[in-house]
């Protein structure tokens, strides 16, 4: 790697590659009883300008590894290829003492096999089966504006999509769903430790692909969502902190409802985080009315998340040890059409003509690096993922059950970098 200087900036790359073997199994789904093995490279680069009244940051990683499956039965269309990429970037301009401008922007591509626990852009749908490409795009430029000591406002817009490049079922490839959305914020200190945030939200999103009835037809759906919360902020300790808000939102109803009333329901989430030289637990907490997926369509859903970084050991010459993981679980319900039968005996209550959707995801990933030398490490890992779905009334062909998904790596790494210091991996805090 190499140093480069632009004017007034300081600026700074870092370049990282590793070289992986996996091995994966799946039960149930389309992939039941399957089992392959994976070889391939994985790489990162990411840079940095600081300017005085300017800064700009971007990140890229990606990998590829050839599968290699091992059953002792048809494979069917299983992949040959495991692909992902992901790129983030932003920006930061400081108009005047009290004004900042940002730019967030982020991207995501993934084959089947190629989607992690920690990928937090990733769709999973539980209908789908078969390998596909999918997307993720992302922009939220935003507005802070410091209005007193204790006081900031802040405004915000964003975009999102998701959708597919390829697909072996050609109805699953294309634009999914288009998301655009505008906030307001407010957070007041009260204290030293303490601080209060009432938030606005609004977003209109674009389904092409909803599932609308129990017989999984797909179908088009707009629906827009304005939420209102008070979230309050608290430091506990000096190592813990907590967090929590509370709200409503209010939303158009979903296209499969006899009733056109707005649908209004409760919003909440909570969070704690501990803070300390050798460690990081970040737990988190949310209920919203909100998209269950982009192919799915909207619903409430409850989401936990625990994501931990530690260092296990003291001392230079085992500063690079980092284990690190992350645990997400989601349940979601939502409601569909029913289709009730034309034909009914005499006498027989009439079916109910709207149904439910459930669906249930469950994920963990862990990696932990060992160094060797500065900036050579060992890495080993393991993603695990769970997703189900169920309809009621359940659908004439069965229900499509869940499926789980496990898979070990293990590689090697290296780190190149114009400053030194990112050789090394960063204490937690």
């Amino acid at each position: 790697m190499f140093s480069f200087v632009l004017p007034m900036l300081d600026s700074d790359v870092t370049a990282r590659a590793a070289v992986e073997q996996s091995m994966t199994s799946s039960v149930g789904g389309a992939g039941a009883g399957a089992g392959a093995l994976m070889a391939g490279v994985e790489g990162a680069v990411e840079g940095a300008l600081r300017g005085a009244t300017s800064r700009y940051d971007v990140h890229l990683d990606g990998s590829y590894e050839r599968v290699l499956h091992v059953s002792l039965g048809a494979v069917g269309s299983a992949p040959s290829d495991s692909v992902s990429a992901r790129v983030g970037g932003g920006a930061g301009w400081t108009l005047s003492p009290s004004t900042d401008l940002s730019l967030a922007t982020a991207g995501y591509l993934a084959t089947r096999l190629g989607v992690r626990a920690a990928d937090a852009l990733a769709a999973r749908d539980p209908f789908l089966s078969g390998n596909r490409l999918q997307y993720t795009l992302s922009g939220a430029p935003a507005l802070a504006i410091a209005a007193s000591r204790r006081a900031a406002v802040r405004v915000a817009v964003g975009y999102d999509q998701a959708g597919a490049l390829s697909a072996d079922d050609p109805e699953a490839a294309g634009v999914d769903a288009h998301t655009g959305r505008a906030d307001a914020s407010a957070s007041v200190e009260l204290g030293p430790r303490e601080a209060l945030t009432p938030e606005l939200r609004y977003e209109v999103t674009q389904l092409y692909h909803a599932v609308l009835d129990t017989d999984l037809s797909r179908g088009p759906a707009r629906i827009h969502a304005g939420s209102a919360l008070l979230a309050a902020s608290r430091d506990l300790t000096r190592n813990v902190s907590a967090r929590v808000a509370g709200g409503l939102t209010v939303a158009s109803p979903p296209p499969v409802l006899s009733s056109r009333r707005a649908v209004v329901t409760p919003a909440a989430r909570a969070g704690l985080t501990c803070l300390a030289e050798r460690y990081r637990l970040t737990a988190d907490y949310t209920y919203a009315y909100t998209s269950l997926g982009p192919r799915i369509g909207f619903g409430h859903e409850h989401e936990a998340s625990l994501e931990a970084s530690l260092r296990p050991l003291r001392g230079g010459a085992h500063r690079d040890l980092l284990v690190t993981g992350v645990v997400r679980l989601s349940t979601g319900s939502a409601p569909v059409a029913a289709n009730p039968p034309l034909q009914l005996s005499p006498g027989a209550p009439a079916p109910p003509s709207e149904g439910a959707l459930s669906t249930t995801t469950a994920l963990a990933g862990a990696q932990i690096e060992v160094p060797l030398s500065r900036g050579v490490a060992l890495r080993g890992g393991l993603d695990l993922e769970y997703v189900r779905a169920a309809l009621d009334p359940a659908p004439a062909a069965g229900q499509p059950g869940g499926s789980l998904r496990a898979i070990v790596t293990a590689g090697l790494s290296g780190t190149l970098s114009t400053d030194p210091h990112h050789t090394a991996r960063r204490d937690p805090e």
